[in-house]
Protein backbone atom coordinates (compact mmCIF):
# COMPACT_ATOMS: atom_id res chain seq x y z
CA UNK A 1 0.00 0.00 0.00
CA UNK A 2 2.48 2.20 1.07
CA UNK A 3 4.37 1.58 -1.99
CA UNK A 4 1.16 2.35 -4.35
CA UNK A 5 0.97 5.88 -2.59
CA UNK A 6 4.59 6.78 -3.05
CA UNK A 7 4.06 6.04 -6.55
CA UNK A 8 1.16 8.37 -7.03
CA UNK A 9 2.85 11.31 -5.58
CA UNK A 10 6.27 10.82 -7.61
CA UNK A 11 3.77 10.42 -10.76
CA UNK A 12 3.25 14.01 -10.34
CA UNK A 13 6.81 14.63 -10.91
CA UNK A 14 7.43 12.49 -13.64
CA UNK A 15 4.74 13.72 -15.67
CA UNK A 16 5.22 17.39 -15.21
CA UNK A 17 8.54 16.87 -16.15
CA UNK A 18 7.53 15.21 -19.41
CA UNK A 19 4.44 17.99 -19.97
CA UNK A 20 7.91 20.68 -19.74
CA UNK A 21 9.78 18.40 -22.38
CA UNK A 22 7.05 18.29 -24.74
CA UNK A 23 6.13 22.26 -24.15
CA UNK A 24 9.64 23.22 -25.09
CA UNK A 25 9.92 21.02 -28.03
CA UNK A 26 6.95 22.98 -29.34
CA UNK A 27 8.52 26.19 -28.48
CA UNK A 28 11.53 25.53 -30.23
CA UNK A 29 9.23 24.25 -33.45
CA UNK A 30 6.61 27.65 -33.83
CA UNK A 31 8.52 29.97 -31.85
CA UNK A 32 5.37 30.92 -30.15
CA UNK A 33 6.26 32.18 -26.29
CA UNK A 34 2.56 30.58 -25.31
CA UNK A 35 4.03 27.21 -25.22
CA UNK A 36 6.46 28.33 -22.53
CA UNK A 37 3.47 30.42 -20.81
CA UNK A 38 1.56 26.53 -20.78
CA UNK A 39 5.07 25.06 -19.78
CA UNK A 40 5.07 27.39 -16.32
CA UNK A 41 1.64 25.93 -15.58
CA UNK A 42 3.71 22.13 -15.33
CA UNK A 43 6.48 23.47 -13.34
CA UNK A 44 3.92 23.99 -10.63
CA UNK A 45 4.66 20.51 -8.52
CA UNK A 46 8.21 21.81 -8.25
CA UNK A 47 7.57 24.95 -6.87
CA UNK A 48 5.22 23.01 -3.92
CA UNK A 49 8.16 20.83 -3.61
CA UNK A 50 11.16 23.52 -3.05
CA UNK A 51 8.49 25.09 -0.61
CA UNK A 52 8.19 22.04 1.21
CA UNK A 53 11.58 21.93 1.41
CA UNK A 54 12.15 24.98 2.67
CA UNK A 55 9.69 24.51 5.47
CA UNK A 56 10.89 21.44 7.01
CA UNK A 57 8.42 19.70 5.79
CA UNK A 58 7.90 15.77 4.37
CA UNK A 59 8.34 16.34 0.90
CA UNK A 60 6.03 13.44 -0.63
CA UNK A 61 2.81 13.88 1.93
CA UNK A 62 1.97 9.79 1.18
CA UNK A 63 0.53 9.70 4.90
CA UNK A 64 -0.87 10.74 8.05
CA UNK A 65 -0.40 9.22 11.01
CA UNK A 66 -2.44 10.36 13.76
CA UNK A 67 -3.71 9.12 17.36
CA UNK A 68 -7.30 7.63 17.48
CA UNK A 69 -9.97 8.02 20.52
CA UNK A 70 -8.49 4.94 21.94
CA UNK A 71 -4.99 5.92 21.80
CA UNK A 72 -4.04 4.25 18.73
CA UNK A 73 -2.05 5.43 16.35
CA UNK A 74 -3.34 5.28 13.05
CA UNK A 75 -1.98 5.61 9.49
CA UNK A 76 -3.62 7.10 6.91
CA UNK A 77 -1.88 6.77 3.51
CA UNK A 78 -3.38 8.95 0.54
CA UNK A 79 -3.40 8.27 -3.21
CA UNK A 80 -3.40 11.16 -5.61
CA UNK A 81 -3.58 10.15 -9.26
CA UNK A 82 -3.07 12.94 -11.56
CA UNK A 83 -5.57 12.53 -14.05
CA UNK A 84 -4.89 16.16 -15.08
CA UNK A 85 -1.54 15.46 -15.89
CA UNK A 86 -1.78 12.33 -17.76
CA UNK A 87 -4.40 14.06 -20.07
CA UNK A 88 -2.31 16.96 -20.80
CA UNK A 89 1.09 14.99 -21.35
CA UNK A 90 -1.05 12.41 -23.89
CA UNK A 91 -2.31 15.95 -25.68
CA UNK A 92 0.88 17.13 -25.68
CA UNK A 93 2.44 13.95 -27.16
CA UNK A 94 0.27 13.90 -29.76
CA UNK A 95 0.93 17.58 -30.60
CA UNK A 96 4.88 17.29 -30.53
CA UNK A 97 4.24 13.78 -33.08
CA UNK A 98 1.98 15.56 -35.70
CA UNK A 99 4.62 18.36 -35.67
CA UNK A 100 7.08 15.73 -36.20
CA UNK A 101 4.79 14.45 -38.89
CA UNK A 102 4.69 17.40 -40.79
CA UNK A 103 8.04 18.50 -40.68
CA UNK A 104 9.43 15.00 -42.27
CA UNK A 105 6.79 14.96 -44.95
Amino acid sequence: MEAIAITSHLLHYILASLAVTFCIMLFRHYRQVGWLLVCEVFLEPFAVLLMRAIRGRPLLPYRTMGAGPDGIMHVNYSMDFPVLYILAVVGLFLLVRETRRHTSA
